[in-house]
């Protein structure tokens, strides 16, 4: 089962000692005595000086700084889907999907909202006044409305459509985003 962005930041901080030879307060104190103080140049520092990962380095900013970016994941969907429109379309593909399967898992991620059946099928996420439909296909699949996965939100997404009203979500796209669900 694929971990949310919380479970995985605390999985990071939690394997830091075994990963890097380091517990995080040790690379608490290794940024404290670089006495650098603005992200980019704590953030280059352990990626180019102390060969961390940028997700390791950016958890143990995160903690320099006393913030957790997923501490609050339920407000991501609220300040991705902003606008009334947004919102809207959002609520309407959320609620088609719950139709699906209740058990469906929702996710919350900074820049787009991941739907998980036994693996991730589809994402949503804003781009102006619509929103976009990201979903797990076969390769081989066609469809009209539907083209090859733009966003880098997910690798596991190679099929995109725009959504600008809630006409759009038909029986037609609702049968598909049913295929990518089946699928995953």
């Amino acid at each position: 089962m694929a971990l949310g962005p919380k479970a995985m930041g605390e999985a990071i901080i939690r394997n830091l000692k075994e990963k890097t030879g380091k517990y995080l307060d040790q690379w608490i104190e290794i940024i404290k005595d670089s006495q650098l103080s603005d992200k980019k140049s704590i953030m280059d520092s352990l990626k180019k000086e102390h060969g961390l990962g940028h997700f390791q380095a950016q958890k143990i900013y995160e903690q320099f700084q006393g913030e957790d970016m997923y501490e609050n994941v339920d407000e991501f969907t609220d300040q991705l889907f902003d606008k009334p429109i947004l919102k809207e379309l959002y609520n309407q593909v959320e609620q088609f999907i719950q139709t699906i399967d209740n058990n469906v898992r929702i996710q919350p991620c900074k820049t787009y909202i991941p739907f998980y059946h036994k693996n991730q099928f589809a994402i949503l996420k804003p781009k102006g006044d619509n929103v976009v439909i990201g979903l797990n296909l076969p390769d081989n699949f066609v469809d009209s409305r539907f083209q090859k996965a733009k966003t880098s939100a997910s690798e596991r997404i190679n099929f995109q459509t725009t959504i600008a009203g809630p006409d759009q979500l038909d029986a037609h796209l609702k049968s598909i985003v049913q295929q990518a669900y089946n699928q995953n």
